[in-house]
C-alpha cells in the first residue's frame, strides 16, 4: 500500500475514533439525564417537624409517624428535617421560619404551640398539626392545614380528681407562653366557680422556674395543663407533690409520672392520622381536601400505686373506665 493509501486509512480510523468518543458521550450524557429525572428520584420529598421540647409523649408520636411511612414505604422517599424549639414563641416561630426558608414540601406540627407558629408565618407550604388542644383548632385555619385534635377533657380530668378527694384549693400548673394551657387553665376558673373551690395559678415560664413555683403554696390537688413547658419540669413537681402528699393530675403522659389520674389523646392515633395525611399531601392532594379529624382514642390512667401510697381510695366506677392501671 503506498504512502497515499496508508494516510487515507488512518484518517478514516481517525474519524471513526471521534465518532465513537461522540456517540459514547451522547449515550452517557443521556443515561445521566434519564438517572437524575427518575419518578423514583423525582418523587423523593422533604417533611418538616416542629417537636417542641424533650417531651417524651411529641417522641412517642413521631415513632407512630415514622412507623406509618415505613409501612407505606415511604420513609426512604422522604427527607425528614427536624426542629427541636424551647416552647416559647420565638423559638417556636424560628422553627417554623427555618423550614419555610428550607422549602420543606409539609410542615408536620406536634402540639398547639407549633402548629400556632407554623400558622402565623403564613406561608403557602402545607401544614399537618397534631395534638391540638380541640376548641383552639378552630383558630387554625386556612386552605393549607389540615390535622388532627385532641379530645381530652379538662372537666372530665377534674371529674376523676374530686371522684378521688375533695377539693378546696386547686393549683393549676400552666404557661403563659403555650396557648392550650392557658386555655385549659380559663376553662378550670370556669369550672372553680361552678363547684365551689378556688384556683391558684402557677405560671412556669420556664421549666427550670419549677423549684421556686410553689414558694408559699397551700393547695389540696394539683392540676397539670399539657403545657410543654410543666411536663419538662415534670419532676420537680412530682418531687414537690410526693413530699407533701399532694394529688397530683396531669393532661400529657411520662414514663415516669407520679401523677394519680392522667387523661390524655393516644400518641399512636395522632402520629399515624398525622403520616396519613402528610402522605396524601405528597402523592398531590390538597389539604383543603384533607379532612380534619379528632382523636377517638383516649387514655385513662390511674396510678393506683401513687393513690394508695397518699391514703387515698378511688371509688370502683371510676376505676372501670381506665385504660390502664398502674399497680
Amino acid at each position: 500500500m503506498g504512502k497515499q493509501g496508508q494516510h487515507s486509512n488512518f484518517k478514516n480510523q481517525n474519524r471513526e475514533l471521534k465518532t465513537g468518543r461522540i456517540l459514547f458521550f451522547l449515550v452517557l450524557n443521556f443515561l445521566l439525564l434519564a438517572f437524575f429525572c427518575s419518578p423514583s428520584l423525582a418523587a423523593e420529598k422533604t417533611i418538616g417537624v416542629i417537636m417542641t421540647g424533650d417531651i417524651q409523649y411529641y417522641k412517642d408520636m413521631h415513632d407512630s409517624f415514622m412507623s406509618k411511612l415505613r409501612r407505606e414505604n415511604y420513609a426512604d422517599k422522604v427527607e425528614i428535617i427536624m426542629q427541636r424549639p424551647y416552647p416559647d414563641p420565638i423559638s417556636l416561630s424560628n422553627a417554623a421560619r427555618k423550614l419555610i426558608a428550607n422549602e420543606v414540601d409539609v410542615i408536620v406540627a406536634y402540639g398547639a404551640p407549633a402548629a400556632l407558629a407554623a400558622f402565623r408565618e403564613k406561608s403557602q407550604i402545607p401544614v399537618v398539626y397534631s395534638s391540638v388542644y380541640e376548641p383552639l383548632t378552630s383558630r387554625i385555619k386556612a386552605k393549607n392545614i389540615t390535622g388532627i385534635s385532641s379530645k381530652a377533657s379538662v372537666s372530665s380530668l377534674l371529674r376523676y380528681l374530686r371522684g378521688i378527694t375533695s377539693i378546696s384549693s386547686l393549683g393549676v400548673i400552666y404557661s403563659t407562653n403555650e396557648e392550650d394551657s392557658i386555655h385549659q387553665m380559663k376553662e378550670l376558673f370556669r369550672l372553680s366557680e361552678q363547684y365551689g373551690f378556688k384556683v391558684e395559678g402557677l405560671n412556669l415560664k420556664r421549666h427550670n422556674d419549677a423549684k421556686n413555683l410553689f414558694s408559699g403554696t397551700k393547695v389540696d390537688a394539683i392540676f397539670i395543663t399539657c403545657s410543654s413547658i410543666a411536663n419538662m419540669a415534670s419532676s420537680s413537681i412530682f418531687d414537690f407533690s410526693r413530699d407533701r402528699r399532694i394529688p397530683t393530675v396531669a393532661m400529657l403522659p411520662d414514663r415516669t409520672s407520679h401523677a394519680i389520674v392522667t387523661l390524655y389523646a393516644s400518641p399512636r392515633e395522632q402520629g399515624e392520622k398525622a403520616a396519613d395525611k402528610a402522605i396524601r399531601i405528597i402523592n398531590g392532594v390538597h389539604p383543603e381536601g384533607i379532612k380534619t379529624d379528632s382523636s377517638n382514642e383516649i387514655e385513662l390512667v390511674f396510678n393506683l400505686k401513687e393513690l394508695i401510697g397518699m391514703g387515698f381510695k378511688i371509688p370502683m366506677d371510676l376505676v372501670t373506665e381506665a385504660t390502664k392501671l398502674i399497680q
